[in-house]
């Protein structure tokens, strides 16, 4: 199955499912694993396109689980 590239991001970022939706306010890491399938027909919303793009870009919320560099 391909890997979309929002799955690289956030497995870029050290993040797993679990701590990225809160962050993009998704509710639960379900959301964010139908977004990564590669089967999905539905695109990702374009605000949650950028907030993924940002932090690719070294972006962090103030709420990040992580430290940089842990």
């Amino acid at each position: 199955e391909p890997v979309r590239s929002d799955r690289w991001i956030r497995e870029g970022l050290g993040l797993t499912q679990a701590q990225l939706a809160p962050l993009l306010d998704l509710g639960s890491a379900m959301r964010v694993s139908e977004f990564e399938r590669a089967t999905n027909p539905r695109s990702i919303p374009k605000h949650i396109a950028r907030v993924m793009n940002a932090m690719a870009s070294g972006w962090r919320p103030n709420d990040w689980p992580i430290a940089d560099g842990d």
